[in-house]
């Protein structure tokens, strides 16, 4: 609720984690020899992604990972292990989300670009479910190897 006040706050500007990963999406792209850039209207809440002064693709809010992220932390809180474990788990986790999802929207800029009519299926449906298979796969770690139900002998279920 509290990070959808704050997005609403922005009304027609896009927040500032939203620019943050356009913007870096477009240094990957450039990485890999694509001439990348970004651009802020003013007049809707997104970022445009531009090739050539084109644009290719708009990132919006939903696009910057950050309601996956807080989903990824709750879950990490229902199997909660030491503190410490918990926060090092949740940082590493973050930042590996957050990195992913780079690759994501740099690979959705690509698709759009060179395979415009495979956009929509590759944005809804293949990206998707990849970057939540990610996560899933974290919480899967989480559960099976760092938090306390892995190693605690009272909360196993055992076999008569």
């Amino acid at each position: 609720m509290v990070y959808g006040l704050w997005i609403v706050s922005f009304a027609n500007q896009p927040d500032p984690f939203t620019a943050m990963v356009t913007a870096h999406a477009a240094k990957l792209l450039q990485l890999f020899g694509f001439p990348a850039s970004t651009y802020v209207s003013g007049m809707a809440p997104n970022v445009a992604l531009q090739m050539d002064g084109q644009t290719v693709v708009r990132v919006f809010e939903g696009c910057n990972a950050i309601n996956v992220s807080i989903l990824f932390v709750a879950f990490l809180f229902a199997y909660k292990g030491s503190i410490k474990k918990t926060f090092l788990f949740a940082l590493v986790g973050l930042i590996a989300i957050y990195l992913f999802n780079l690759l994501r929207v740099a690979g959705l800029f690509l698709v759009a670009r060179f395979y415009p009519e495979q956009l929509y299926l590759m944005h809804k449906f293949v990206f998707t479910g990849i970057i939540y298979a990610f996560v899933f796969v974290l919480w899967y770690l989480w559960v099976t190897k760092f938090a306390n139900s892995a190693s605690d002998p009272a909360r196993r279920e055992t076999n008569i």
